[in-house]
């Protein structure tokens, strides 16, 4: 009886990363390899990240049979340029801080003679001053000299000990840095499979998910047109990714689904009521804050630095949106978020000022803008122009198809607003009123200094009492206000003033408060 021993070829597989797929907290990264294969065997993807999930890993290879599935633990042998670069800055911080430790055993020698000649001095001065070899002054000041030194010595180790407990901290964080960016870097995956094929060349495709190793924002670029009633509208993602493999030239799909998180949906339970007990008030919830990473915002329109000038058309999915880049994009996994176009276009938006003297004299330049597109706008922060001159920066809600969002463009210096409190008087509530009421006369104007008239929504406010002892009064209101807010004691007017116009608003109000009492908040 003969016993055929079956060798299995494993064949190492060169592949590139094709396309990426960005969600808001994972990515999902296809690679793509040609291969030339007869019969059967096994085909290796070495150095794939070490935090590739090994549940996600998919394999496509048409025309070749595909067995069995294997994710092992590999490792580089050569560390990636990233981890060369972080471990040539800790060895550069421990130059820096043996060059600090090299100082202080200096300093302390210096130290340590000084001190011999200022404990040997008085005997050998008394026996020079007694064969008058040496003048008095000579001594005192070479004794000054030891002294000032002495001094210096000392100031220096002070400092050279703070200096050194700061460096110290940064070779800790460099070191940490390093052995972090090593182990999610150099530790690696290889999947494997078997195979059987005719002899061809055929085209494998394998795909694999990493959690928390690319994210994209929404950010934008509004642009405010007074004059023509439009507000230009730059889309932008930002893109960042730190997956351990760099992506040379592939095609980037953002999506606005999270596959992990909600995916199922919530099931009811009962809703117990029960009484508030006193000891339960000091538990609090600490929610996590909202990281935030270090970004470089490179202002201007699109260019091919940060992606295609062809924009990018919103795809539904069912559930969510995603949006394909046009073009390739080359990001480094660690490099700085890469600003990629999405769309630009002018949007309808109504303008017009609006003001709060109480808060602040200043007039804002507001629009309301129409997002007439079909795009969904997503929650991100933006810069704010008025024409090319940069006024701030927003945030901008979620805007959907139709909707409309308030955006606030800066303030206008050549809206001016004055509020100032014309008069102010104390007296008593009446003969035996054990009250005591403080009146006050305030007046607004609000004048209009640009080529053209201005629509301005004024808000003015009265005190609003919390307490059955204080009563406000409200005694005069010039002129007739459209809205009244009794809860926030608001007053609101539209006026349109023309060019070198003005608005003036007189209000006057009473407070009345027991006698001998202080009221908070008046001013």
């Amino acid at each position: 009886m003969s016993i055929v021993l079956l060798l299995v070829t494993a064949l190492s597989v060169t592949s590139r990363i094709d396309s990426v797929v960005v969600y808001p907290h994972q990515v999902l990264v296809v690679r793509t390899a040609s291969v030339t294969v007869s019969g059967s065997g096994e085909l290796v993807f070495p150095g794939l990240p070490g935090a590739l999930d090994d549940n996600s890993v998919r394999i496509k290879a048409p025309g070749i049979r595909v067995g069995e599935v294997q994710v092992r633990r590999g490792y580089l042998a050569e560390p990636t340029p990233e981890v060369k670069r972080l471990l040539a800055r800790v060895q550069e911080l421990e130059d820096q801080s043996k060059g600090l430790e090299d100082e202080g055993a200096v300093l302390k020698a210096k130290e340590e003679f000084l001190n011999s000649v200022k404990l040997g001095a008085p005997e050998i001065i008394s026996k020079d001053l007694q064969q008058g070899k040496v003048a008095t002054e000579s001594w005192r000041g070479a004794l000054a000299f030891v002294g000032d030194e002495l001094m210096k010595v000392k100031a220096r180790q002070m400092k050279l000990g703070r200096e050194r407990e700061e460096m110290q901290k940064q070779v800790q964080a460099a070191r940490q840095e390093y052995n972090d960016a090593k182990a999610a870097i150099e530790n690696r995956k290889d999947v494997s499979f078997n195979y059987s094929a005719d002899a061809g060349t055929y085209e494998v495709q394998i795909s694999y998910a990493v959690a928390n190793a690319a994210s994209w924002s929404s950010y934008y670029e509004l642009r405010a047109n007074p004059g023509e009633g439009k507000v230009g509208v730059s889309y932008f993602a930002k893109l960042a990714q730190r997956t351990g493999e760099d992506w040379q030239n592939v095609r980037v799909v953002l999506s606005t689904t999270t596959p992990v998180l909600g995916n199922t949906a919530p099931q009811p339970y009962p809703w117990y009521l029960s009484l508030f007990q006193a000891e339960r008030a000091s538990r609090k919830m600490v929610m996590p804050a909202p990281g935030a990473a270090g970004v470089v915002v490179v202002e201007g329109g699109f260019d091919a630095e940060y992606g295609s000038a062809m924009e990018s058309q919103p795809v539904e999915t069912g559930i969510s949106l995603q949006y394909v880049i046009p073009g390739r994009v080359s990001l480094k996994s660690g490099e700085q978020p890469k600003k990629l176009g999405l769309k630009q276009m002018a949007l309808p938006a109504e303008f017009e000022y609006y003001t709060l003297p109480r808060s602040g004299q200043q007039a804002y330049l507001t629009g309301n803008l129409v997002n007439s597109s079909d795009f969904v706008f997503l929650a991100g922060n933006g810069n704010t122009y008025v024409g090319d001159e940069y006024t701030g920066s927003t945030w901008l809600p979620n805007v959907a198809p139709q909707e409309s969002t308030l955006l606030s463009f800066g303030i206008d210096e050549r809206v001016k607003v004055k509020r100032e409190l014309v008069k102010s008087f104390k007296s008593k509530g009446g003969l035996l009123s054990k009250t005591e009421k403080q009146s006050f006369v305030y007046r607004t104007t609000v004048e209009n200094y640009t080529q053209k008239p201005v629509l301005i929504k004024v808000v003015e406010q009265v005190p609003v009492s919390q307490q059955g002892e204080i009563k406000v009064t409200v005694t005069k209101v010039e002129p007739k206000f459209l809205e009244e807010d009794k809860d926030k004691g608001t007053y609101t007017w539209k006026p349109t003033v023309e060019t070198r116009g003005k608005f003036t608003i007189d209000f006057e109000f009473t407070v009345e408060y027991p006698a001998g009492r202080q009221v908070q908040g008046l001013f």
